[in-house]
């Protein structure tokens, strides 16, 4: 099967998941096709951990952070985000975080790994260290669906 055809053929499987939940064979395409874009992206997985939480997508998502500070996400994976931030955050901080993802927020806690102080921002990197039981799949079917909406029409 070509590429082309197993991300149709993904597509299909993924909506369905959407509706009546994931299986196993909806979770090994994920990290198959995750597999691919980490390699694409020239990243490495740490051994026993899954490529899905790895690949980065560009994707601008509406953020609050700690009920006070509202931005954008610059990027996004599994494991974290990034975002232009008009605060002054340091690497370590512990934030609380809402991403508004297709109306409905998902939200968790992340901490600060990276700040780069900027003109009147800080660009700053997020690893989540934890997100509400229920928010989580559709935090990941939102990345897919991203990846999915740019290679497949």
């Amino acid at each position: 099967m070509d590429a082309e055809a197993w991300m149709i053929k993904f597509k299909q499987v993924h909506e369905a998941a959407k509706k009546s939940g994931s299986n196993d064979n909806h979770r090994a395409m994920k990290e198959e096709l995750a597999r691919s874009l980490v390699q694409a992206q020239g990243l490495t997985v740490p051994d026993g951990q899954m490529h899905r939480k790895a690949f980065r997508i560009a994707q601008a998502w509406q953020l609050e952070l700690n009920d006070t500070y509202r931005c954008l996400t610059r990027d996004v994976s599994g494991g974290g985000f990034s975002a232009l931030v008009p605060a002054s955050l340091n690497v370590g901080d512990e934030v609380r975080f809402s991403l508004k993802i297709g109306g409905e927020p998902v939200t968790g806690t992340a901490t600060v790994v990276a700040a780069i102080k900027q003109l009147g921002n800080s660009r700053v990197s997020f690893t989540i260290g934890s997100m509400d039981k229920d928010h989580v799949e559709r935090f990941e079917n939102a990345l897919f669906d991203c990846v999915l909406s740019r290679y497949v029409r």
